[in-house]
């Protein structure tokens, strides 16, 4: 065969490429919430729970999903400025399509694969780099006061409450050094980013960790849980600080978020299906929706040359 008649044929299958993503995916995430434990035990309850729920109420959840991811998209257009110009529609379409493949991949290594898909040629490796430096600052935030939040509220392992905010001054550490490697590594030093550019993504990471508080909190108002701020927001904390060092998909990650939630909360509340119903809606609309949306956007996507 020419390649007078194989260019026809490589030209269709660039256009089939997106929807045989979005085929994939959105496969693997209705097969995920098939298997959802907590979707099949408490079904029933969280329909009950989950429909007393204001319309009104639902589109602040929204509004803050909306500024969650697009913190997000602002977090990867700024890491991957020197290699790939995007506006912040492109970047959160990237983010979006990351989140779709990250729902059904062990410990979401698939949201990697997601982004770079929009990368130009010849800078995907880079990609995988700059966005790892990005998941690095937002690790940050959640150990950094994580380990506050052990020393208010750690009904199990005691001494974990001493180990942690070392090891969060030695992450902090390792984040901002910037010392260039000599020799046959010298070649790591185009891995590095300024440090400008760190404490930018440092910011960024600490206002969607402010967000994610303000969804767990909003979402226990929806849901009239009577635990106050400080009690919610300190588990919540201590709660992102154990789910970080589980490697899950997004089904197991709801599963065990869920019994994590219920175990922090012990000491304030004990209504365990309103828990359960509050880390579901969490999930829904921090992954599921993300991911639906992420796949949808898929049916548009062709290689680039």
């Amino acid at each position: 065969m020419n390649s007078s008649q194989l260019k026809p044929l490589l030209s269709i299958g660039n256009k089939l490429i997106g929807f045989i993503l979005f085929v994939i995916c959105a496969f693997a995430i209705y097969n995920k919430v098939l298997q959802n434990e907590n979707l099949n035990q408490y079904g029933a309850d969280l329909k009950i729970q989950l429909s007393k729920i204001h319309w009104g109420a639902w589109v602040l959840m929204g509004c803050l999903m909306v500024l969650n991811y697009t913190i997000e998209a602002i977090k990867w257009k700024s890491v991957i400025a020197e290699t790939n110009q995007f506006n912040i529609f492109q970047a959160l379409r990237a983010v979006l399509v990351g989140q779709a493949f990250s729902f059904f991949t062990p410990a979401r290594s698939g949201d990697y694969v997601g982004r770079t898909l929009f990368l130009a040629p010849g800078t995907k490796l880079k990609g995988i780099t700059q966005m790892a430096w990005a998941s690095y600052a937002q690790l940050l935030m959640t150990i950094c006061f994580g380990s506050l939040a052990l020393f208010w509220n750690l009904p199990f392992l005691p001494w974990l409450k001493w180990v942690a905010p070392w090891g969060a001054a030695f992450a902090v550490g390792l984040f901002f050094y910037n010392q260039n490697f000599k020799g046959w590594l010298s070649k790591l030093n185009i891995l590095q980013i300024g440090t400008g550019l760190k404490w930018k993504l440092i910011a960024l990471a600490f206002s969607r960790y402010l967000v994610y508080l303000l969804q767990y909190n909003w979402a226990a108002a929806m849901l009239s849980i009577p635990v106050t701020g400080l009690d919610l927001s300190i588990a919540i904390m201590a709660l992102l600080f154990f789910l970080s060092m589980i490697p899950a998909i997004s089904l197991t990650d709801l599963v065990i978020r869920g019994q994590l939630f219920l175990l922090l909360m012990a000491p304030f509340y004990h209504n365990d299906i309103l828990l359960i119903a509050l880390t579901t809606l969490i999930w829904m609309v921090n992954f599921l929706i993300p991911s639906i949306l992420g796949a949808i956007l898929l049916l548009g996507f062709r290689l680039k040359r």
